[in-house]
C-alpha cells in the first residue's frame, strides 16, 4: 500500500533566547520555520512486519532557507532510518532565521518519529510476544540476585525481535533505563531516559512520571542544565501529568540550587553508537576534556556563526560575541566519554 512516509518533527528545543554572548547587547531574532516539505508520496517498507523508529538529528539551516550539513547523531538502530531522515531534512525548505531583520545561518536539533500511518502517529499495540518477554525481564530487574549479563542479553534479544512499533521503542527504552542505573552506567541511564521522555505519547502515564523526574535528576547530576529546564517545562505541559504548581516549584528550586554548585561550570556527556553527541549550549568560553575513548572534532553552529574544531578544543574554544542559539556537536568514537568545562577566567 502506498502510504505517505510519516516523520513528526519534535523540536527538542524551543530557542526562544534574543541576547547575544560576550557583548550583552540586544538582539532580536526569529527562528527558522518550514514553509514548504517537498517530500513525496512514497512505497512503505515494511520488512519484517513493517518496523516504526526515531532518530535524532542536527543540521543547519542556511541564509536562502536550504538544508545542509545533516548529521544524525542517534538512532533507535536501523540505518534505513538514517538514511531516510536525512532524505527528508534535504527536502524541507525553511524561512531562514532573522538577526535583526537580516537573514542568517542557523541550526536545528529535532527528534523525528518515523511511521507509516497516513494520519502521522503509530497504529501499533504491544505484541503479546513482546509483552511477554517484557515481563519477565522486568521480574529478573526486579530480582535481589539479577544476573546483569543474562538481563542486557534479553534486552538486546527482545528489541531485536520484538521491538516494532513506537509503542514497544519507548518501553524497551524505560526497561533499558531501568537496567543501565542497576548496572550504574548513568550516562547511559540518562540517554535512555531522555529517549523514553521522547516517546511519551506512547507510554502508560505512571512510567512516563517516573521516567521525567529520572531524566530531570539525571540532568541535574551531569550539568546539563539547559536539558533539565526543558524536562521542567515539560512536566508542566503534558497532559496527565498533573503537576501542582508547588511541586513545580520544587523542581525549579531544585535546578535553580544545581545552577549555583561549585561544580556547575562542567557538563559530561557520551557519544551515541553513532559517534556524535549535541545539545544546545551557552557557555562562551569552554574545553573539552576527554574522560575515555577519542574525540575527533568540536563543531558550534550558531545563528550566523558556524564552525567546526578538529584540534585545539583541548585548550580552549570561545564564541564570538555576535552569536546566539548556539547547539554543540561533538563526533568521535562511539561511547566515548568527556567533560565540557566552562573557562571564566
Amino acid at each position: 500500500m502506498v502510504k505517505i512516509f510519516s516523520a513528526l518533527l519534535c523540536v527538542l528545543l524551543i530557542m526562544l533566547s534574543a541576547t547575544s554572548f560576550g557583548n550583552g547587547n540586544s538582539k532580536e531574532v526569529k527562528a527558522a520555520k518550514i514553509i514548504k516539505n517537498a517530500n513525496k508520496v512514497e512505497e512503505a517498507f515494511t520488512s519484517r512486519g513493517g518496523m516504526e523508529g526515531w532518530t535524532r538529528v542536527s543540521f543547519i539551516i542556511d541564509k536562502d532557507g536550504t538544508t545542509k550539513d545533516i548529521v544524525v547523531f542517534d538512532y533507535s538502530g536501523k540505518d534505513r532510518y538514517v538514511k531516510k531522515v536525512t532524505k527528508y531534512i534535504r527536502n524541507l525548505q525553511y524561512s531562514p532565521a532573522l538577526v535583526n531583520n537580516k537573514p542568517v545561518a542557523s541550526a536545528q536539533t529535532l527528534f523525528v518519529k518515523h511511521t507509516y500511518s497516513e494520519a502521522g502517529h503509530s497504529e501499533g499495540s504491544v505484541t503479546p510476544a513482546f509483552a511477554k518477554e517484557y515481563q519477565a525481564t522486568i521480574d529478573a530487574l526486579s530480582s535481589p540476585t539479577a544476573d546483569m549479563l543474562s538481563i542486557k542479553k534479553s534486552i538486546d534479544d527482545l528489541v531485536e525481535d520484538h521491538t516494532k512499533n513506537l509503542n514497544e521503542h519507548a518501553l524497551a527504552a524505560w526497561l533499558k533505563s531501568i537496567y543501565y542505573y542497576k548496572n550504574e552506567e548513568f550516562l547511559e541511564y540518562m540517554r535512555q531516559s531522555h529517549i523514553t521522555v521522547d516517546l511519551y505519547e506512547h507510554l502508560p502515564i505512571a512510567i512516563l512520571a517516573k521516567s521525567t523526574v529520572n531524566l530531570f535528576q539525571s540532568q541535574l547530576y551531569f550539568g546539563n542544565f539547559n536539558g533539565a529546564a526543558e524536562t521542567l517545562s515539560r512536566m508542566g505541559s503534558v497532559n496527565g501529568l498533573n503537576l501542582s504548581e508547588e511541586t513545580y516549584q520544587q523542581f525549579a528550586d531544585a535546578l535553580n540550587a544545581a545552577k549555583a554548585t561549585e561544580s556547575a561550570n562542567v557538563t559530561k556527556g557520551q557519544l551515541s553508537s553513532l559517534g556524535a553527541w549535541s545539545q544546545f549550549y551557552e557557555f562562551s568560553t569552554f574545553k573539552v576534556e576527554v574522560s575515555q575513548g577519542n574525540v575527533d572534532s568540536v563543531e558550534l553552529r550558531c545563528n550566523d556563526y558556524q564552525q567546526k574544531y578538529v584540534e585545539g578544543w583541548e585548550n580552549k574554544i570561545e564564541f564570538p560575541a555576535h552569536t546566539s542559539d548556539c547547539i554543540l556537536l561533538i563526533r568521535g568514537d562511539a561511547g566515548s566519554t568527556f567533560d565540557i568545562l566552562e573557562i571564566t577566567s
